[in-house]
């Protein structure tokens, strides 16, 4: 994981794990109109949409002599079949939406017949297109790109303007051909079957096919991947998580199968508990890219809203209102979803209370997330950031442990322990160095020396062990930091905060941008009126970036250093 990585906030670049891409110049400037109801909110999406009209498709390549000509640039300047197909979206909504300045505006039909012509050109024969950043003939991606085109066929069809047959027919044509590759395609990971099964269930729809359905039912007979805590197995809490939930709540909706809706709730009723007070999820355990990401929660929108709807769920309900409050211009990449699923304009039951005060342990992720109202914190197991903590707007993005033991010592403890009055987490290394070999004996010079050595006897071991107990009363968290077997090793804890923060009572490293020392009793991390208390301090040494620790997080780094044996607490209030 690299420091740019690790503390990276997606912001606009969100919209990339729908499928369907929106470049990041496409955001509104300004702040979102206020709304009441659903039907307000969507109206004020598709004005918000029109602001978007002009900046896309100034992206859309207009020379002819050009192989490109009718594709959109992505961020990076290339041309790519989920841009193309993000304009196409784009310009269907306002051409198709009363409530839009481009209501019938006749000037976008020539764009969006450029744009499905480019389509069809880079559609392959088997019907898959090109994700360009990875994955090359790819039917998972080809539904991504389908699931919106979809909902903007459906938009269109309603409608009788100029040129319906000459833009709708290579639209159905490029819609069918993927359905080809859709019957037959594979896929790379847990969350592609269900993303092909959606589109598979909205062009049967469109156009039923009963293959289609039957290919649905080939990948539900595998069973859905979600664990008894509730978590799908990409633990993808940001992106591929509600994108599963989002997939078998259209499947379910679309192709029959309303047993669906109760493996959505139980994420669901998982997912409560994974919200941090300032509205954000919690990402720290995910299997994927959105490791460590700041993201809020917009991609579970469709899912509580409609889980709302079929259980009668009131908690669903207040996380509808709070996703509305927080982040209701996100939801424009989900509009041609809410404009053609009029289940979503139904009214929800009356809100009930969220979860503000808990402990929960979810051991198949490996986690605990404890919150007490405006504060929260979230214990890790397997991960070598073990423990992060959020008052309101104040983020400790992570904490982290590394010691100079042959180079080995980045603590990461490989499960939770839960103790009479807290959480451990536990570490341990051993090593040493090796002998000749016995006689008669010749190193295997044709493998690497590292490996070969494993027949040579060890001697001079030596032994390391790390322990963590985390333990919380009333929002107030101490880290208790045992460290003993071999004297003398240094070793440094990393406390990670984000940029947007200011410190006081640190010493900042000489020759290093936002690293500091804490040899204070204690220091203080503040954003606007929220503040974080951590100490007391220990600065044995200057040294922290150890040998073999992870490299240093993009964000404002506080270390305590010292040297084996070590025993000392720090308090998180």
């Amino acid at each position: 994981m690299n420091r740019r990585d690790f503390l990276h906030y997606t912001g606009a670049a969100s919209l990339i794990t729908t499928g369907i891409i929106s470049p990041t110049t496409l955001m509104a400037t300004h702040p979102f109109p206020d709304f009441s109801g659903f039907q307000e909110l969507v109206d004020n999406l598709v004005l918000l949409n029109d602001e978007q009209v002009e900046k896309i498709a100034a992206l859309q390549n207009r020379d002819t002599s050009s192989k490109y000509y009718g594709g959109v640039y992505d961020t990076w300047k290339i041309v790519t079949p989920q841009s193309t197909g993000g304009l196409f979206k784009t310009l269907a909504i306002a051409y198709s939406q009363p409530k839009s300045k481009y209501y019938l505006d006749n000037s976008l039909l020539d764009k969006m017949e450029m744009a499905i012509k480019y389509l069809l050109k880079v559609q392959h024969s088997d019907g898959t297109i090109d994700l360009l950043s990875t994955n090359f003939h790819s039917t998972p991606d080809t539904g991504f790109v389908v699931e919106p085109l979809c909902a903007s066929y459906d938009l269109l069809k309603q409608l009788q303007f100029p040129q319906k047959e000459s833009l709708l027919r290579p639209l159905e044509l490029f819609l069918k051909n993927a359905g080809e590759a859709f019957v037959v395609g594979g896929i790379h990971t847990p969350n592609h079957r269900w993303v092909v099964s959606m589109a598979l269930a909205r062009l049967n729809t469109l156009f039923p096919d009963e293959r289609y359905l039957e290919r649905i039912d080939q990948w539900l007979q595998e069973g859905v991947d979600i664990d008894a805590d509730g978590q799908y197995e990409e633990r993808s809490t940001y992106i591929y998580t509600p994108l599963t939930n989002r997939c078998l709540i259209y499947i379910s909706l679309l192709a029959g199968h309303p047993e669906l809706m109760d493996i959505v709730r139980k994420n669901l009723e998982m997912t409560l508990y994974y919200v941090h007070p300032n509205g954000e999820v919690a990402t720290e355990a995910s299997g994927r890219q959105d490791q460590f990401r700041v993201g809020f929660m917009e991609h579970y929108y469709i899912p509580y809203r409609m889980a709302a709807l079929t259980f009668n769920d009131g908690r669903f309900s207040a996380m509808v209102r709070q996703i509305e409050s927080t982040v209701p211009e996100k939801l424009l990449t989900y509009l041609p979803y809410f404009l053609t699923t009029k289940e979503l304009g139904k009214e929800l039951p009356a809100p009930d209370e969220l979860p503000r005060n808990y402990v929960k342990e979810f051991k198949h992720s490996n986690l605990v997330r404890i919150r007490r109202g405006n504060i929260d914190a979230t214990i890790l197991g397997d991960n070598p950031t073990f423990f992060t903590l959020s008052k309101g707007k104040a983020v400790l993005a992570s904490v982290r442990l590394a010691s100079a033991f042959f180079g080995r010592g980045q603590f990461q403890s490989e499960r939770i322990n839960r103790t009479n009055d807290g959480f451990e987490l536990n570490w341990s290394f051993d090593w040493g160095y090796f002998q000749p070999l016995p006689k008669g004996e010749k190193p295997n010079y044709e493998i690497p020396f590292d490996e070969d050595r494993k027949r040579r006897k060890k001697s001079e071991v030596q032994h390391l062990k790390m322990k963590v107990v985390v333990t919380e009363n009333e929002g107030v968290f101490t880290l208790d930091f045992d460290l003993e077997g071999n004297e003398n090793v240094p070793f440094a804890i990393e406390l990670a905060f984000r940029n947007e923060g200011t410190l006081q009572e640190v010493k900042k490293v000489p020759e290093a941008e936002d690293v500091f020392l804490l040899r204070a009793k204690n220091g203080f991390y503040q954003v606007e009126d929220d503040k974080i208390k951590f100490g007391p301090g220990n600065a044995a040494h200057e040294w922290t970036e150890i040998r073999g620790a992870l490299p240093r997080p993009n964000g404002k780094c506080v270390y305590l250093t010292g040297f084996t044996p070590f025993k000392k607490h720090i308090d998180f209030q």
